[in-house]
């Protein structure tokens, strides 16, 4: 009798997690139904995204965008605003444009940002530059270099006291920037877009157009550490290992299904434990194997690195 009951008890439990998680799926699409408003060429702007001053419950406020006095909607990422100049929800993909570098304007950009930073430093899973971009990377020079792989900017020169250049190099994040000269800032375009030497012509196309940002809704909680990582296709947070809930549930279901005594139910559980912490102790010894040579402050990018390699 007592075991009939905690079958029943347990397929109370299975039920209601089934429904609540259908109710949640539900409450977002219908959030995504309800909230729509636009801004400029920005039509439709619609769920993970919200307009300031939009109704509260409109669209979810880590992902809000501004609509400036001149109808365009700028979205304002770690200190830098960005032109939004195209949202494509079906891909979750938002294409964006430093405000200093849209229209032709012949500046700088307003705030230096590359793909490693994004990706590696921000510890914000919210938006996450594609594989295809590369960074276009500003120098200033106190004198001319003949570098071919850089372009000068004439409408940034300063007389004959400074120069500045841009390259498109794949490769300038990892050195140094020519001889008189001095970093100043970078911004990420695509890589598709761009050939080995680009000109200034083209160079210029490249940054208005901008880079894409793939944003996701289930990673923005992720912690900021190497024992979890993003999901982009299925938009979660996942830790790496087995999930302790996939097992309790896989556990439950076999009771139910197969009818477990309560000592078996513990043994297994006990031998996962087990399993896990030894998984766990080999994956610290690998890092530590690949990654201990490395400098500290290759650290973080050098665990990332390793951790993807492993999930492979």
């Amino acid at each position: 009798m007592r075991r009939e009951e905690s079958s029943n008890f347990l397929a109370f439990l299975f039920s209601l997690f089934i429904f609540l998680f259908i109710r949640d799926v539900q409450a977002r699409k219908l959030q995504q139904i309800q909230c729509s408003t636009s801004c400029g060429d920005i039509k439709n702007i619609s769920y993970p995204f919200r307009l300031e001053g939009d109704p509260a419950g409109c669209g979810d406020p880590d992902f809000e965008l501004a609509c400036s006095q001149s109808n365009k909607t700028i979205l304002e990422y770690h200190s830098g605003k960005y032109y939004v100049n195209n949202i494509s929800y079906d891909d979750r993909i938002i294409t964006v444009v430093d405000v200093n570098l849209a229209n032709g304007s012949c500046g700088l950009p307003q705030k230096s940002l590359s793909y490693s930073k994004i990706r590696y430093d921000y510890n914000d899973y919210r938006y996450i530059v594609t594989n295809e971009d590369i960074n276009a990377n500003f120098v200033r020079c106190s004198s001319k270099i003949s570098d071919p792989t850089y372009r000068s900017l004439p409408c940034l020169n300063i007389g004959n006291q400074s120069y500045v250049y841009v390259s498109c190099d794949r490769y300038w994040e990892d050195g140094l920037p020519p001889v008189s000269c001095s970093f100043n800032s970078r911004v990420p375009i695509r890589k598709a877009s761009a050939d080995d030497n680009p000109s200034y012509e083209t160079i210029q196309k490249l940054l208005q157009s901008g880079f894409d940002l793939k944003w996701s809704v289930g990673c923005k909680d992720c912690r900021p550490d190497s024992s979890y990582y993003c999901d982009l296709e299925q938009d979660k947070c996942n830790r790496y290992g087995l999930q302790p809930i996939s097992i309790i549930f896989s556990l439950l279901a076999s009771y139910l299904v197969l009818g477990f005594n309560c000592t078996l139910l513990t043994n297994l559980f006990s031998l996962f434990s087990l399993f896990s912490t030894v998984c766990h102790f080999l994956y610290l010894l690998f890092l530590w194997q690949v990654c201990g040579n490395y400098y500290s402050k290759a650290y973080s990018y050098c665990t990332f690195s390793c951790v993807s390699y492993t999930q492979i």
